[in-house]
């Protein structure tokens, strides 16, 4: 094929198969001319375009549509997958294939009337796959773009494979789990084929012969059958990781090892033949526990991860706990399905009915991208709105009638902006229970008596802070098991601390924060240490003796900085903390430590919670415009310098109910603005943990809803501030970050 062609051939074939067509056999037929057999993408579309057309095939001759259909798919995979003895014939099968869907769908002719193929509906053998192409291969010429997607459906199929699995293990008849396994290899295999997968594309080909034994009744889905299914899909969702993260690289030797041996084991079940695998252990049951109770006393789940998922079971409803373990919890699927097996075997025979009654709400996926530039529209609106409520013509304006569905339209704006915010609001517990599972490996990898407790997975977050939250945790929850918790239990006794440890993670809401916490029940941070080693790096001149607590923990995040007297597999590197803290900031978060010895550490880690749209509190100070969130402001009161009282040489404060507040004055930190104390009028306290402060202002221009942009790579890491946003009158103003502001203005007190 010429390189020309193939540029015709691809382009047309994505205009006439890819849009609305109200012809879809015309289509085809001109998409065959087009079409070359050398053009695996092209042929890729056709294969598609044959399968919406036979599963959506209705009326009288359905059946034979759908058969065409089947076989012109057919033919198109020997064609992908390099098993034509002649390609140039299973073409002309396709194009037959497409006569007879003319005659049948468009000239409203019989079947009787038409050339239909003489083994149509035939049940031909499936050919074997090639066992000796599984050596893996670069494909140079992989698509990143459909890479990407390739991986991320094909992991979805194998998720749903899994569930399939599970359904299996409770009732091995069932039709709709048999052809819901199959479709999930014959689709992976499809697509990998034309993306030359050439790997992938045998190792699904192979699993999906087997599964089509089962489906006509050859082969029968018995335990061993599951067993090599769900081998199969472990084997293939770890080269779907691979593929993700190295594109069209070749798998390691050790990976495509693997997937040859598992690929024998589907050879050798499809035609009967033992595999030399000894089946799986089943786990210890007894006559009426229950499928938690089973995998508790395994230790395959901790209490807490199936506390967690029973809670997702009951919002979810119609979801088998199995599946909620699964989807939600991380725990692998054979696990679940051999508690499931094991359950099996000890029950009556009245099988609980795998269908459910109750109904499941639909959901949608949507690529983030799209609902960022959502989210940017409708910020983009609340401004307009804004403006357009504060433009002197329209204040001008006296009608009753304009000023109602002025009202109507800000109500309507709101709706939509709480609406939108919400969509990227997500709960915090699918990360919570990854936790769970990573806590309790690393406690059994250690050694170590740990029981877990979390709190408060229902917290909801921006979906931009949980993606990126988990790695963080992740260093922090291993820390608390290697480094925090003692090594033997005799410590703790001799501590008189109970033998086993416990390590809490917890999440609430506080202002406009989220706090999650890791607290430990350990030894506590060893200050003397980290002071030697910081000493040892020159961190510090002195012994550092005069060092208050939360500046000598702040060493730990010193990139390179470890205390551990060995290292491990997990900590002593000295890497870690600093990324922890690296990621943390990137979120316009911070972490603080309460570390004492003997007793404990706790880390909190403090999060905005939106990155979008958030209420501000605009002040004016030295004739800039200013943002406060409002979450993070207690009070807003007038002020005098009669008021106020030097404390002890350390600047100005104010006592409010009881407490000393420090007071700064913004003016010092605004460009070109000077302090002067004569003209102070409010002060806006504000809170952010456990610290407060009031900051004076010059004026209170009120409150509005702001959209926060971005300041450019320039003004990006400009203390104090958190980002910019567009006011009622089209100006810009900055809003502050009140943890960043309150860090800088430690040092340096308001003017007497």
């Amino acid at each position: 094929m010429t390189e020309g062609r193939a540029d015709v051939s691809h382009s047309s074939l994505e205009s006439l198969l890819t849009g609305d067509n109200l012809d879809p056999v015309g289509a085809l037929s001109e998409a065959l001319v087009l079409a070359e057999v050398s053009d695996l993408q092209a042929l890729g579309f056709l294969h598609l375009r044959f399968k919406d057309i036979g599963e959506s095939a209705a009326g009288d001759y359905a059946g034979d549509v759908a058969a065409l259909c089947a076989m012109a798919q057919a033919a198109l995979e020997r064609i992908i997958m390099g098993e034509a003895k002649d390609s140039a014939a299973e073409m002309a099968r396709v194009g037959d294939c497409v006569v007879c869907l003319q005659g049948l769908l468009c000239e409203g002719r019989t079947p009787h009337e038409l050339p239909m193929p003489a083994d149509l509906g035939g049940n031909a053998p499936a050919a074997k796959p090639d066992l000796d192409a599984m050596q893996e291969v670069d494909v140079p010429d992989a698509d990143p773009g459909l890479t990407a997607d390739f991986v991320r459906e094909s992991v979805e199929h194998l998720e749903y494979a899994d569930v399939r699995l599970l359904a299996l293990e409770t009732e091995p008849s069932d039709s709709e789990s048999i052809n819901g396994l199959f479709r999930a290899f014959h689709t992976i295999k499809g697509v990998a084929g034309f993306l030359g997968f050439k790997t992938i594309q045998t190792f699904a080909h192979g699993t999906e012969n087997m599964l089509d034994l089962v489906r006509q009744g050859t082969l029968a889905m018995d335990t061993h059958i599951i067993d090599v299914a769900f081998a199969a899909v472990d084997v293939l969702r770890r080269r779907m990781q691979w593929a993700a993260t190295h594109g069209g690289q070749a798998a390691p030797d050790d990976l495509a090892v693997e997937l040859r041996a598992v690929l024998d084991r589907v050879e050798a079940a499809a035609e009967g033949r033992p595999d030399g695998v000894p089946a799986p252990a089943l786990p210890t049951a007894e006559p009426g526990m229950r499928l938690g109770d089973i995998l508790l006393a395994s230790g395959t789940v901790h209490r807490d991860t199936l506390d967690c998922a029973v809670r997702a079971q009951d919002e979810a409803r119609a979801r088998p706990l199995g599946e909620t373990l699964v989807k939600e919890s991380g725990i692998p699927a054979k696990e679940v399905g051999l508690a499931l097996r094991s359950q099996k075997l000890l029950r009556d025979t009245q099988v609980a009915p795998v269908a459910q009654v109750a109904a499941v709400k639909e959901t949608v996926k949507v690529e983030a991208d799209r609902l960022d530039r959502l989210l940017d529209a409708i910020g983009e609106l609340v401004i307009a709105e804004t403006m357009i409520f504060q433009s002197r013509e329209l204040k001008g304006i006296s009608s009753p009638f304009l000023a109602k569905q002025m009202v109507s339209l800000d109500k309507i704006t709101r709706d939509l902006q709480k609406m939108g915010t919400s969509l990227r609001m997500i709960p915090i517990r699918p990360v919570f229970q990854k936790m769970a599972k990573l806590l309790r490996d690393q406690a059994k990898k250690s050694g170590k008596q740990v029981e877990f407790q979390c709190f408060g997975d229902d917290t909801e977050l921006d979906k931009t802070v949980v993606d990126k939250i988990g790695d963080p945790l992740v260093h922090m929850v291993r820390n608390s098991v290697d480094h925090g918790i003692e090594a033997k239990p005799a410590d703790r006794i001799a501590a008189g601390k109970p033998a086993q440890a416990k390590v809490v993670l917890r999440a609430f809401q506080k202002g406009g924060s989220v706090c999650i916490q890791i607290q430990d029940d350990g030894r506590g941070l060893n200050r003397e240490a980290i002071l030697r080693k910081a000493r040892e790096r020159g961190l510090i001149a002195d012994d550092g003796a005069t060092l208050p607590d939360h500046e000598v923990w702040a060493f730990i995040f010193e990139a390179g900085f470890s205390t551990a007297e060995q290292v491990t597999d997990v900590s002593g590197r000295g890497v870690g903390m600093d990324v922890v803290r690296r990621n943390i900031e990137e979120l316009r978060g911070r972490i603080d430590i309460d570390s004492r010895a003997g007793e404990g550490t706790t880390f909190s880690i403090w999060l905005p919670l939106t990155m979008a749209i958030i209420d501000g509190m605009i002040v004016k100070v030295r004739g800039q415009r200013l943002i406060f969130p409002t979450l993070s402001i207690l009070r807003i009161v007038p002020l005098t310098p009669e008021e106020t009282r030097t404390f002890l040489e350390r600047g100005e404060m104010v006592l409010m109910q009881g407490e000393l507040i420090p007071l700064f004055n913004l003016a010092e930190y605004v460009p070109g603005g000077q302090a002067d104390a004569g003209e102070r009028a409010l002060a806006v306290i504000v809170e952010c943990g456990s610290r407060k402060a009031g900051l004076l202002v010059d004026e209170l221009l009120g409150q509005q809803q702001v959209v926060i942009k971005g300041l450019g790579e320039s003004l990006k890491h400009l203390p104090g501030v958190s980002g910019g946003a567009i006011l009622s009158d089209g100006t810009v103003g900055m809003i502050l970050d009140v943890d960043g502001l309150l860090q800088s203005l430690k040092a340096v007190p308001a003017a007497a």
